[in-house]
């Protein structure tokens, strides 16, 4: 054999003994970083006092740091990445995708108004705005609703018959004949109740049901393999939540009673509507929250933002995306709250890093500082600035 021959074939194990000694180096740095940011996470929970979190980083490369620290609950076993936790408005994440996709589709415009899709439907006419309200509107938050999931009402029938299934003209129902807050499109106001009507649309243009498409368009595409509905009193793998703030609405200490949730999670529906771990959340927040997922089109509508008071004084709020300042850069993604639980997720752009954090309590004093402020940090640990 010619000797210029013989050179790629000696040159093979020289190669292959390259990329294994380049494989282990990267190895070894995310072990270093993993336990760097552990040790980060186990400081924050000692000088809390939340029961425990379950946190993910996906770093610009793919790689993935996940983590947990403290326990179940007060004298429960420990926390694991692979626990699930409601994931509460973050879930709203879901519904906005599928809108832009039906709007890339051509289904469907920003523009067009929810009346569309309720014509002869007498009930509709007492929503708030009912005729004037478009679907950007209801995605940015801007149609001038109220919380019906803020309603004492609410609250009241939903522990008085934690096994009912509600319908979702039924807490449509909470804010019939209300005033509106403002004119459609001309303030804003966080609700679920947009994400109801939004969630109506999506099942009546398509004939599916949204968590079908949700499973179809999403989960599935993109391998959010233990990410569930909250459709039910009794969810695998979902760990106990204790209840502070949800107190208030009569829910508590504990969200759940013999693997059952003492209320049913099931009425959240395209408010919230899933249970995941932190690694899908990550994942998610990679392909949702960067805006890969969309033509640079809806990209642009996407990020299009209302400032959003309520969640901070900088923060705004795109079509169905949170847009928080840090020190890092703009934070984009979504934070969710459901009695027992807390979430935040988000990207940051300027980074490409993806994060998530689910704490298994809804008292975000207890953990000390802004589920924000401790993505920020392990992302900082990571050797970012």
């Amino acid at each position: 054999m010619p000797r210029l021959q013989l050179i790629p074939i000696l040159l093979l194990p020289l190669l292959a003994a390259c990329s294994t000694a380049e494989q282990r180096a990267r190895d070894a740095e995310i072990q270093y970083l993993t336990a760097a940011c552990q040790a980060q996470l186990n400081e924050i929970h000692a000088e809390g006092s939340f029961p425990g979190a379950t946190v993910c980083l996906v770093l610009a490369d793919g790689r993935m740091i996940s983590l947990a620290t403290g326990v179940t609950e007060e004298g429960g076993r420990p926390v694991t990445p692979a626990d699930r936790m409601l994931v509460g408005s973050t879930g709203k994440t879901w519904v906005a995708a599928i809108v832009h996709r039906l709007a890339e589709q051509g289904a469907l415009s920003y523009d067009d108004r929810a009346a569309k899709w309720f014509e002869n439907e007498e009930w509709y006419l007492r929503i708030p705005n009912a005729e004037q309200v478009t679907l950007r509107q209801l995605l940015r938050h801007q149609s001038g609703l109220e919380r019906y999931e803020m309603k004492p009402a609410f609250w009241q029938e939903l522990m008085l018959d934690p096994q009912r299934i509600w319908q979702p003209q039924e807490l449509l129902a909470f804010v019939f004949d209300d005033t509106p807050m403002f004119a459609a499109g001309e303030g804003w106001a966080y609700a679920d109740t947009n994400y109801i009507l939004l969630g109506m649309i999506i099942e009546r243009e398509t004939g599916q049901s949204f968590y079908e498409l949700a499973r179809t368009w999403i989960n599935e595409e993109y391998d959010l393999n233990d990410t569930i509905p909250s459709d039910s009193l009794h969810l695998p793998g979902v760990v106990q939540g204790t209840v502070k703030l949800g107190r208030q609405l009569g829910v508590g200490p504990f969200a759940q009673q013999n693997d059952s949730f003492t209320y049913n999670v099931q009425f959240e529906w395209c408010g919230g509507g899933f249970a995941s771990t932190a690694q899908d959340l990550a994942h998610w927040a990679r392909v949702y929250a960067s805006g890969k997922m969309f033509s640079q089109a809806t990209r642009t509508q996407m990020f299009d933002a209302a400032l959003a008071r309520e969640l901070g004084p900088e923060s705004r709020y795109g079509l169905g995306v949170m847009m928080s300042p840090t020190r890092l850069g703009t934070f984009q993604g979504h934070d969710g709250f459901m009695p027992g639980y807390l979430t935040a997720m988000g990207y940051f752009p300027e980074h490409g890093i993806a994060a998530a954090i689910q704490v298994n309590t809804d008292d975000g004093r207890a953990v000390g500082m802004p589920l924000h402020e401790v993505l920020v940090r392990l992302a900082e640990t990571t050797g970012i600035k």
